[in-house]
């Protein structure tokens, strides 16, 4: 295979995606790994991981790292310089130093909804966010962390809906038929027994977040688990009003996470944020932040994006998505 190849790493806190393609948008393989987190893994066990995700991708393609121009790795708990340098210092000793560029998974998620521009994202995910980057600037609201925010995350919607199991039984009221599913999901008779269930568990973030699509699924039919969705999208407008002054109305403001991925928590909350905000679009991305990740690298070389690269990129990202899901 002749000709330079780009590659994308998007590494997140449960997985790893990794993908190559060359400059007209043809991606031609994926390879996926375990969580790249920082605040997880420490940075050799990260430097294991990313030379793995590289050696995968040059054996499916059958080229040399000589023949990568770029690598571009947006991984989670990569938001701050020490952090980056941190993995930077991991290569030192390694060819692919020359080649690598760090950042914050954010900028992927972001790049995945404006092929690569400048833009505004807002995160709805375990966690909540609103970053926005224009000319090398950035700025950030929310993103607290579950102890001190995260307002408009599906951790605070799962923790309204137990919330909502609990008091239910300190009132003595009976429980409505989604809180009788959220018993069920935990494997638990009573609400009592929701306090061991969660504390003990290893992740209690993730085990709470979990509750959000049996909320979800209730929707239409309970008004209860409505006022609960309604109080989390709320939380996400307030996020934006934070953030509006410095927002660019010129470009859209892309919507990334689990919550939004729900297509009834994805309708309900544009028709709010449109009334709200008429002068913002809101977007979903077609595209993964692992090629977001691909597009930042092509973007490192100032090779233009243009419509038929995108068709190819979706195109071809299509056909290896099943690869790794």
């Amino acid at each position: 295979m002749s000709g330079k190849l780009w590659i994308g790493i998007d590494g997140g806190g449960t997985k790893t995606i990794a993908v190559i393609g060359n400059e007209s948008g043809r991606l031609l393989a994926a390879a996926k790994g375990s969580s790249s987190n920082l605040t997880a893994i420490s940075t050799e066990q990260l430097y294991t991981l990313i030379n793995n995700l590289i050696d995968q991708l040059l054996m499916k393609t059958g080229v040399a790292l000589s023949d990568v121009e770029t690598i571009f790795a947006a991984m989670a708990g990569a938001d701050r310089q020490a952090e980056q340098q941190k993995i930077y210092d991991a290569f030192l000793q390694s060819p692919v130093l020359a080649k690598l560029k760090v950042q914050s998974d954010i900028h992927a998620a972001l790049a995945a909804g404006t092929w690569g521009r400048e833009g505004t994202l807002l995160i709805a995910g375990t966690g909540a966010i609103i970053f926005g980057y224009e000319q090398q600037n950035t700025f950030r609201v929310g993103g607290w962390g579950y102890l001190l925010g995260d307002e408009g995350s599906g951790y605070h919607l799962g923790k309204l809906a137990i919330r909502s199991v609990l008091k239910a039984h300190d009132d003595k009221m009976p429980l409505k038929l989604f809180q009788k599913e959220i018993l069920t999901h935990f494997n638990v008779l009573s609400p009592d027994q929701l306090i061991t269930k969660v504390y003990s568990s290893t992740n209690p973030v993730a085990a709470i977040s979990s509750v959000s699509r049996i909320v979800l699924d209730a929707f239409e039919e309970d008004t209860l688990a409505k006022a609960i969705v309604y109080t989390v999208q709320e939380a996400l407008l307030e996020l934006i009003e934070s953030a509006y002054s410095r927002i660019d109305r010129t470009k859209p403001v892309v919507l990334h996470g689990g919550l939004f991925s729900n297509n009834i928590f994805y309708e309900e909350f544009n028709m709010r944020f449109s009334s709200r905000f008429p002068d913002l679009i809101a977007l979903k991305p077609t595209i993964s932040g692992t090629v977001g990740a691909y597009l930042l690298a092509l973007h490192e070389n100032k090779i233009e994006v243009s419509d038929p690269v995108k068709q190819m990129i979706q195109q071809t990202w299509r056909l290896l998505e099943g690869e790794i899901t």
